[in-house]
């Protein structure tokens, strides 16, 4: 038989074989090789692409650090916690370096026809550089009664997974609602807590304008699984944070200024398996900012009041802290300087003391210009992480930073910060002192193309008698040291 005469026997060999299949009864369908799972698929439509608009966010870092930071630094802030800034292991001071790696995605996604609702979320990739996938993004390892291998109790994700995520809302114009996991702030001057810690919580929040100002209201859930700090049971009951702020811009002859008004509160109950029995704390802050010599000014003072329960008891407390910060600019350099204080008190007593929802929740931390004692990226992967409760000894620092052109694409910054307590502390038979410390810093970063950067700095932190006195080393290590480079692409 002729080649091409083969060739048309088979094509119509399999056009029968086809239509023989299509009449046989199919089987019942499995929900594997559905689109959509049952029972959602009764529901489910499909989304033409042109009819949706997508925004995609994207970021990538590899990270390296070597320092002597000691480990179990900011584990166990509860004011009742014991001694340490953070129940300190000062002894630990081995010199170490590690690569982490960090990949985030963020989806925004509306119909084109409904530009007033839409859904968001961030998926996040870390783990260390060379394939190793550590549940903690923290490379001091596990620390307190968290067994996953993290102190801040919000960083309970995975090496791999979905971070936060929400739905929102514009019912009205110019005011939107948003339900989900939030990556919520506080609006005093973040001092108080910060999603960049991964300070995410269930709830709902409504924003907008009212008058000439904006407004927000919201109402979050902890949850009663929460391990935080040395707790590793968790609380056993939710707990409610509220929040309340308004800003608004006003005139002060010809002069612009910002001012704000802010009340939060946190309410845990009585917690059945950690001894700070009922909690209630509120928080009541006026904050300012404004120009300044060409530059910008903020400002903040706050009144934090409360019971952080002991036992059945509880202990009241009444705290206040204020920070002011400028910037500046010479030349083509700009100089930043910030002053924050807060207030605590001596050992064995609670009654001065200011704490914050980190320091009671085991999260610890606030931004500032130093490396080693507080979080300042790209050296917050690794830090001491003092909140502004201290160990309920209360805080005061005092920061500058000078940031400069060298060359085109690269510039400069210089750090240099003081740290001390708001009150001393007796340990054992040493005398007490409230000198924390004092820290140096540089850093170059290098714009190597459009969205690619690449960090490397230094930091040196020379440690004082308040961290020494509170710890049981004998022999203490004061030079503390931290090395780090970020090479980091965002989109």
């Amino acid at each position: 038989m002729p080649r091409h005469h083969r060739s048309l026997l088979r094509l119509f060999s399999c056009a029968l074989l086809l239509g023989a299949i299509t009449l046989i009864p199919a089987p019942p369908v499995q929900a594997d090789n559905l689109p959509f799972p049952e029972p959602a698929n009764e529901n489910a439509y499909a989304v033409p692409l042109e009819s949706l608009r997508l925004r995609v966010w994207a970021q990538y870092r590899v990270l390296y650090n070597a320092s002597n930071i000691p480990s179990g630094i900011n584990n166990g802030s509860l004011p009742t916690a014991g001694t340490g800034s953070g129940k300190l292991n000062y002894g630990d001071t081995t010199s170490y370096d590690f690569f982490r790696q960090r990949m985030r995605l963020a989806f925004d996604i509306q119909r084109k026809d409904s530009d007033n609702v839409g859904a968001y979320m961030q998926m996040e990739y870390r783990g260390g550089f060379g394939g190793s996938s550590p549940a903690s993004s923290d490379p001091r390892g596990e620390s307190g009664g968290n067994t996953d291998g993290t102190p801040n109790a919000f960083n309970r994700l995975q090496a791999r997974g979905i971070r936060y995520g929400y739905i929102y809302v514009t019912p009205i114009e110019n005011h939107t609602l948003v339900v989900g996991i939030l990556p919520t702030i506080d609006q005093v001057g973040r001092v108080l807590w910060d999603g960049e810690w991964d300070f995410f919580v269930g709830g709902a929040s409504l924003g907008g304008k009212i008058g000439n100002g904006d407004y927000r209201l919201g109402f979050y859930r902890i949850a009663a699984d929460l391990k935080a700090g040395t707790i590793g049971q968790g609380f056993g009951k939710d707990g409610d944070m509220w929040v309340a702020d308004y800003n608004r811009p006003v005139k002060l002859g010809s002069y612009d200024l910002k001012i704000g008004g802010h009340f939060y509160t946190l309410n845990l109950g009585k917690t059945e398996n950690i001894s700070i029995g009922d909690t209630h704390e509120n928080w009541a802050a006026l904050t300012a900012s404004g120009a300044l010599l060409g530059g910008a000014w903020n400002a903040y003072l706050m009144l934090n009041s409360g019971r952080i329960g002991t036992g059945l008891t509880g202990n009241n407390h009444t705290g206040y802290s204020g920070k002011f910060e400028g910037s500046v600019p010479i030349g083509s350099s700009t100089f930043n300087l910030f002053a924050l204080y807060a207030s605590g008190d001596t050992a064995g007593q609670t009654s001065n003391q200011f704490t914050t929802p980190e320091a009671i929740l085991g999260t610890n931390g606030y931004w500032g210009y130093s490396h080693i004692f507080n979080a300042n990226a790209p050296g917050d992967v690794n830090d001491f992480g003092v909140n502004l409760n201290n160990g309920g000894a209360g805080l005061v620092t005092v920061q500058a930073q000078l940031k400069f052109p060298i060359m085109p694409r690269l510039t400069g910054t210089l750090e240099s910060a003081y740290f001390a307590a708001a009150r001393s502390r007796d340990f054992g038979t040493r005398g007490g002192t409230s000198y924390m410390g004092t820290e140096t810093g540089a850093m170059v970063t290098y714009n190597i193309a459009k969205n690619l950067n690449l960090d490397v700095g230094a930091a040196y932190a020379s440690m004082g008698g308040f961290l020494a006195n509170r710890t049981q080393a004998t022999g203490v290590e004061r030079s503390i040291y931290e090395v780090f480079t970020r090479f980091q692409y965002a989109l």
